[in-house]
């Protein structure tokens, strides 16, 4: 019996190699043609696309985080809320106190128009005043940094500075559409004064003002004194914000 089983095996041993060569050939012909580096090549494209649109979709998220929610209708009055403690009376008062940075005359005196360059180093950003006190108000420049938009985006290009998502600061002519405290997404970010709300982008103090664009779309003011000075002397659909220059790439963007 064992002799049969032997003399069997050795039998079928030659057909095993021939068939184990078969296959060795044919694989070796697939890896001539490369097809195993096509297959890597369309891999390594859809993986890339995924990963433009994903920044991109982040980016959005990031925007919709900032953007300041329309002001809400206050409470209609009651006959119970029509008579308020002195304490109550005297929090209003002091909430409603207007800015420490705000001139005299406003609103009679008031930023016209916030004119941001985006030209290396300083970014600088600087305001033109109207009203009758306008010519005893500061006008800076002050330093700032701009978008550094999406890894591979021009931001220099106006249509691509305000595509959502870019992370670029937009070019052209807006109007201040809005102020609050701090950004929503980061709150280092303070005295925010909202220019193209929809993307939530705005002018804001912020404590890190490199001379390269480093902000997500923002315009970062170097010091907090001057966001504030522009918060609390700015009128909301009359002042302008003009944002022109010629941007340079920075070498890390997001």
């Amino acid at each position: 019996m064992k002799n049969t089983a032997s003399s069997a095996g050795a039998r079928n041993k030659p057909k095993r190699e021939k068939i184990s060569k078969s296959n060795e050939k044919a694989a070796a012909k697939k890896a001539k043609q490369g097809q195993p580096a096509k297959t890597a090549a369309k891999q390594g494209t859809v993986t890339g696309a995924l990963s433009l649109r994903e920044r991109i979709a982040e980016a959005k998220k990031l925007e919709a985080l900032d953007r300041a929610p329309a002001p809400a209708s206050p409470p209609k009055a009651t006959k119970q809320s029509s008579i308020r403690p002195a304490a109550a009376v005297e929090s209003t008062a002091v909430e409603s106190a207007p800015p420490p940075l705000r001139n005299s005359d406003f609103p009679n005196t008031y930023i016209e128009q916030i004119s941001v360059r985006l030209d290396d180093p300083d970014h600088s950003v600087t305001l033109t005043w109207t009203g009758p006190q306008a010519a005893a108000q500061e006008t800076g420049p002050f330093r700032s940094s701009p978008g550094a938009g999406l890894k591979g985006l021009n931001c220099d290009d106006v249509a691509i500075s305000r595509r959502s998502g870019s992370k670029c600061t937009p070019k052209g002519t807006f109007v201040v559409s809005g102020f609050q405290q701090r950004l929503n997404s980061d709150a280092r970010a303070t005295y925010v004064t909202w220019f193209v709300r929809e993307r939530g982008v705005a002018l804001h103090y912020f404590p890190s003002v490199p001379k390269y664009p480093a902000s997500h779309g923002c315009v970062r003011l170097e010091a907090p004194r001057v966001a504030q000075l522009i918060q609390s002397n700015c009128r909301a659909d009359l002042t302008k914000v003009v944002i022109d220059g010629v941007w340079t790439k920075p070498r890390k963007q997001w």
